[in-house]
């Protein structure tokens, strides 16, 4: 048998073939190191986003705990009971309704303003004058110089 064997390779340049493969595999690499950094940024964008979204979500939940609240209280017999009194005028049997007036201020003295002495409404006084007319009893309410 006989074998041939060539000894001679310093004159052995790289093929073609190789400088492209080295050249893609480097294309390559590039690629995915570039998609890697995206995708590294787009994980970090989303945290921050998801950390934003966490402090929303928080103060909702805090405004709507306290918008439950309101509604049970606007819903309790105490919130009815107070706007039938303040939008009705009503009182209890027992109260006394305290109206204070306030005189307007004097521009040629240096006084403070005097205060009058606040209107006691008392069951007593409002049936005295039922006899006159509703128009009249109103018209006595807001000028009481008469």
């Amino acid at each position: 048998m006989s074998a041939v064997v060539k000894t001679n390779r310093a004159g052995h340049k790289p093929s073609p073939a190789t400088a492209v493969l080295v050249a893609l595999g480097f294309v390559v690499v590039v690629f995915f190191l570039v998609t890697y950094g995206q995708q590294l940024l787009m994980e970090h964008g989303l945290k921050e986003k998801a950390a934003a979204q966490r402090v929303t979500n928080a103060a909702l939940r805090d405004e709507n705990v306290r918008l439950q609240a309101s509604l049970q209280y606007y819903q309790s017999d105490k919130y009815i009971e107070q706007r039938a009194r303040e939008d009705l005028n009503l009182r209890r049997p027992e109260e006394e309704v305290i109206i204070p007036i306030k005189v307007a201020p004097d521009a040629s003295a240096n006084k403070p303003p005097a205060v009058e002495t606040p209107i006691v409404a008392n069951p007593a006084q409002q049936s005295a004058g039922s006899d006159a007319p509703n128009w009249e009893r109103w018209f006595n309410l807001f000028n009481p110089n008469e």
